[in-house]
């Protein structure tokens, strides 16, 4: 398209028109590199990781499957299992409050029949667990936005106000 044929409107010309050659006729290969680093770090889970901790103690054992790595503004989900040997007259979860600080829990099931704050916890209260049976417990949360760096604390089973079991373990949040 030239000025000559055409007549263009004020403040535009031929250069304006004219197709691009060399380097500047390209996407930037910055950006492909910059995509290729996103990639290469979600899947070496750089960008989020779950992990199960796990601890017996007192013929109970303890599983706490959650995120291990996670950015903030996500959702997660935090998965607890609880078996034993002897009957449990009265489970009760305990979660040290360092642990949600800066956290939204969505949802709770099965939702506990009694919940209280002491010591430091959130201790919520199950019915009885026959022994030999398993108990899950699941959370959905969503991670803050102000929460950077780690989100640490102990999950405690108790049967009433007598310590089964604990496991001490970290959220790693990261901007």
């Amino acid at each position: 398209m030239s000025s000559q044929s055409t007549t263009l409107p004020d403040g535009i010309e031929d250069k304006h028109v004219r197709p691009i050659e060399g380097w500047r006729r390209h996407a930037s290969p910055l950006s492909l590199v910059a995509f290729g680093v996103v990639v290469a770090l979600a899947l070496s889970g750089w960008l989020g990781r779950e992990r199960t901790w796990s601890a017996e103690g007192r013929g109970t054992a303890l599983e706490v499957h959650t995120s291990e790595i996670i950015r903030n503004g996500e959702f997660l989900e935090m998965r607890v299992r609880v078996t034993s040997d002897a009957p449990i007259a009265e489970l009760v979860i305990g979660i040290d409050e360092s642990l949600w600080e800066d956290v939204t829990v969505n949802t709770m099931i099965p939702a506990a029949t009694d919940e209280t704050s002491e010591d430091g916890e959130v201790r919520m209260t199950f019915a009885r667990l026959a022994a030999g049976t398993a108990f899950l417990f699941k959370v959905d949360m969503q991670i803050n936005p102000d929460i950077v760096l780690v989100n640490a604390g102990t999950l405690t089973i108790y049967d009433g106000d007598a310590e089964l079991v604990a496991t001490d373990l970290s959220i790693t949040v990261l901007p």
